[in-house]
């Protein structure tokens, strides 16, 4: 439906096949404007003059830093590792060093003495020692101790490091934790391979560079 309106007012409500004929005045002819001498005048900027490539320079980087968020310092191992560190003896049975594997619900050891790091025992070095017996009883077996199974070879890191290079030794060597040593070589604490996922999925995403 159309509405066709008037100054006295709606003069047609219909569909279109009835729309009146439309009376409309003759347009009247515009005189042509004289020119005003903008046309012949070159408006192209002047590329070769210096001021102007520094201006579009500055231009292109003030856009190029809108919505950048201020760089962060690397995150250093320190702020995710875990600390206090559950440790065991090298003279501990196997039995042992499990039930402090299942107590704390940790999956690696450091192998400590007198406050010395000997080696790293892993949930994993404990299985492979479980004796399946008859009607499917699983024991540990008996009388070993935490030193013949242990990895004696333990690499470690210092609290400054950073986690992208704790990332690179932890897939360099093939292995799941790093025992974390301070400047008095005393183990502080421990950063595992679920340490760097769970800090990557808290907070993503992650700056590594200052």
């Amino acid at each position: 439906m159309f509405v066709v309106y008037s100054p006295e007012g709606q003069s047609f409500i219909g569909a279109a096949h009835n729309l009146p004929v439309l009376k409309v005045d003759p347009a009247t002819r515009v005189q042509e404007t004289p020119k005003s001498g903008l046309e012949d005048m070159n408006m192209e900027p002047d590329h070769s003059n210096p001021r102007f490539q520094a201006g579009q320079a500055l231009k292109h980087y003030r856009q190029t830093q809108k919505g950048q968020r201020e760089r962060h310092v690397a995150v250093k191992v320190a702020e995710i590792m875990s600390s206090p560190v559950h440790t065991v003896e090298p003279d501990a049975l196997l039995d042992e060093a499990w039930a402090t594997l299942q107590k704390h619900q940790v999956h690696y050891l450091p192998v400590v003495v007198e406050g010395r790091l000997l080696g790293i025992c892993s949930k994993s070095d404990v299985l492979k020692k479980i004796i399946v017996q008859s009607g499917g009883v699983a024991e540990i077996a008996e009388n070993l101790r935490v030193a013949e199974i242990m990895q004696s070879q333990v690499v470690t890191a210092t609290l400054d490091t950073e986690i992208r290079q704790i990332a690179m030794a932890l897939t360099e060597y093939h292995i799941g934790a790093l025992p974390i040593m301070d400047q008095q070589e005393q183990l502080v604490g421990i950063v595992t391979l679920a340490d760097l996922v769970r800090r990557l999925s808290q907070e993503p995403p992650i700056e590594l560079y200052v």
